[in-house]
Formats: C-alpha cells, sequence, structure tokens
C-alpha cells in the first residue's frame, strides 16, 4: 500500500486530514488519529496525558481486508 492509497482508503472511512498532515477522526469520546510518516503509519489515541501509540506498520505491510478494515500494524 502506498501512502496516497492509505489517505484515499481513509478519507472514504470518515477520516479527516488536519493541518499537519495527519488524518483525524472524532468520536463521541475520543480523538484518533493516523499519523503519517514518509514511510510509515502510526495509530495514536488522545489521552489527558497526549497522544499515545497503540500500533504502528511500515506502509508496505499494511493492506486493506475484504471486509474493509486495516490489517498489517503491529502492536
Amino acid at each position: 500500500m502506498t501512502r496516497d492509497a492509505l489517505i484515499a482508503w481513509a478519507t472514504q472511512q470518515g477520516w479527516e486530514l488536519d493541518r499537519f498532515g495527519h488524518l483525524q477522526k472524532e468520536l463521541p469520546n475520543e480523538t484518533r488519529r493516523l499519523k503519517l510518516s514518509r514511510i510509515a503509519a502510526r495509530y495514536e489515541v488522545k489521552t489527558q496525558h497526549g497522544w499515545v501509540r497503540l500500533r504502528s506498520g511500515y506502509y508496505k505491510d499494511l493492506q486493506v481486508t475484504a471486509d474493509g478494515k486495516l490489517a498489517g500494524m503491529n502492536r
């Protein structure tokens, strides 16, 4: 998967690009983001102490499953 393909998939799923170029999604009780770098993406959640990384993965390992979910991120 490429960075552009990840951005296209995420925007279809309701994620929005923020002013820093990361994808964010607001949920009722939390804020999540996909922090994009040159070679990898990190899945983070916002807490009262800042952003906490839950999973990460290189673009080459990421894929969209048949049911439309992102796979390939490690803890």
